[in-house]
């Protein structure tokens, strides 16, 4: 796979995220601002200003022009995505380590280190519920809107599953050794996929919340599950260095991202990845400061 590696961050890097309709990226980390890419150009063209703390998480909502980026002081930050302008600043208790957004629900999902979810209305930037899933850090959230679920992960091993509908609590099992760090649903809902401290990869029915498969995915921790928005792909990021795409009809591995294996890759770990939103470039994150560009299409299409 061809890759690009873009400089620009002085600091570890937690965050990327891809725009649903434009061909940008964004990315941050602990360098007290956002940075936005082009991913044609490779260059960078805006940098969001006024944060204070370390970004952990970030969030665009097309619908509404926001770029929002979930924070280590305990602030969710909404950004115009035009302007680069602060609009708000909510305050949570405990770091942000992730967001989602509910589209059919205009509420977007923040998830703290303290086990608490927030259900914040999206056009008020207001904070409309909020609930405990568990006592400990909440890593991830993964929902499917036509199973009307959504799922968390913690440091605590638990996997617990909610209603998308009024999150009531629907069940909860015990995941990985050590703690969870990612979870996914796959575009059929068929399966959930989650990554734990103990870099295994299971894959659950749905049907039932059964483990199907269960298999050493990485060397260390897995950070992230990202699926691919079209071809039956996912993609894991670790803390091994390492990115390793799947196929998801038999979850065997397609391919390892990794000085080791491709000659290019994070000289640390790897933090986030994320897909474009046509799927033919695989952005990712690290420690290391680096940005890269990885053309998925090259090999697949």
């Amino acid at each position: 796979m061809k890759v690009t590696t873009l400089p620009g961050h002085n600091n570890p890097i937690y965050s990327v995220i891809a725009h649903p309709n434009k061909n940008l990226f964004y990315t941050a980390g602990n360098d007290k601002g956002i940075v936005e890419w082009d991913s044609h150009t490779q260059q960078h063209s805006r940098v969001f200003n006024q944060i204070k703390g370390t970004v952990y998480s970030l969030l665009i909502v097309d619908e509404l022009n926001l770029l929002i980026a979930g924070c280590n002081d305990g602030n969710i930050l909404f950004f115009d995505l035009a302007t680069t302008q602060l609009l708000e600043t909510v305050a949570v208790k405990g770091a942000v380590f992730d967001l989602k957004f509910i589209s059919h629900k205009n509420e977007i999902l923040a998830s703290t280190d303290s086990g608490l979810i927030l259900v914040i209305n999206a056009v008020e930037r207001k904070i409309i519920h909020q609930f405990q899933s568990g006592n400990d850090k909440i890593r991830s959230i993964a929902y499917h809107k036509n199973l009307n679920f959504m799922a968390t992960v913690s440091n605590d091993e638990l996997i617990r599953i909610y209603a998308l509908d009024d999150y009531t609590f629907v069940t909860q099992f015990k995941g990985h050794e050590s703690g969870v760090g990612s979870v996914a649903f796959s575009n059929d809902g068929k399966f959930l996929i989650t990554g734990g401290r103990d870099a295994h990869l299971k894959v659950w029915n749905t049907n039932n919340w059964q483990p199907e498969h269960d298999f050493a995915a990485h060397l260390f921790a897995i950070y992230q599950i990202i699926i691919h928005p079209k071809l039956f792909f996912f993609a894991t990021a670790s803390r091994d260095k390492s990115i390793k795409i799947w196929r998801l009809e038999d979850f065997s591995l397609y391919k390892k991202l990794s000085i080791d294996k491709a000659q290019e890759g994070h000289l640390l770990s790897v933090n986030d990845i994320c897909w474009s939103a046509d799927g033919n470039e695989l952005f990712s994150v690290g420690d290391d400061k680096m940005v890269k560009i990885w053309e998925f299409d090259a090999v697949v299409g």
